[in-house]
């Protein structure tokens, strides 16, 4: 675990605020990728460039993730609070193949009473129909399971998104329902499929 990094913001160069960034650095290693935690900010403009792909953004099925992507949304993506109470209620890790980033996978909503959490993740076309995904998720799957002590973790795929279908089942997600036509993308609704992988 790496220490606690400190940091800083300048106002209007008049004054500056320091504060300290507690969340635990972890590192999951498997047999090709390594998942880490660690936001360097040295690596956002490739994350940006990956990212910067409408494929990707209507694929993952959320509003809030931006197209175009710049280097600056990735810098606040970086930079959000992901604890209160000194326990994380989110953890975002880079997916990277030998030291560069190829994609990102999270935990959000965590919630240690229930024992559960969301998980999502995008990987970068060029690295599509590797196996990079399956492997981020089943790492993933066992951190939270095992390090984290969760019980269940769900997500949501839109319906044509076949090949994300494909990762989740292969890691033991099974398909609890449908929500119909329950996003939009242009003038068009997709339903979602909803997948949750639970700890026996």
């Amino acid at each position: 675990m790496d220490e606690p990094l400190n940091h800083c913001i300048t106002f209007n160069s008049a004054f500056t605020i320091c504060f300290q960034r507690s969340l635990k650095h972890y590192t999951l290693k498997g047999k090709r990728i390594t998942l880490s935690n660690d936001l360097d900010t040295k690596y956002a403009s490739r994350v940006a460039e990956l990212a910067n792909d409408r494929e990707i953004s209507v694929n993952i099925a959320a509003h809030s993730f931006p197209h175009p992507y710049r280097r600056e949304d990735c810098l606040a993506f970086f930079d959000l609070n992901r604890e209160s109470n000194n326990k994380p209620f989110a953890m975002d890790f880079l997916i990277l193949l030998d030291g560069d980033p190829i994609g990102v996978i999270g935990l959000k909503d965590i919630e240690y009473y229930d024992r559960k959490a969301h998980v999502g993740y995008w990987i970068g076309r060029e690295y599509w129909n590797n196996g990079y995904a399956s492997e981020a998720l089943g790492l993933i799957s066992d951190f939270a399971m095992e390090d984290l002590n969760l019980i269940r973790l769900y997500s949501k795929v839109i319906d044509y998104n076949v090949a994300s279908l494909k990762v989740m089942t292969k890691n033991g997600f099974s398909i609890e329902g449908v929500e119909r036509k329950s996003y939009r993308i242009d003038d068009t609704f997709y339903s979602m499929f909803l997948l949750a992988k639970v700890k026996s």
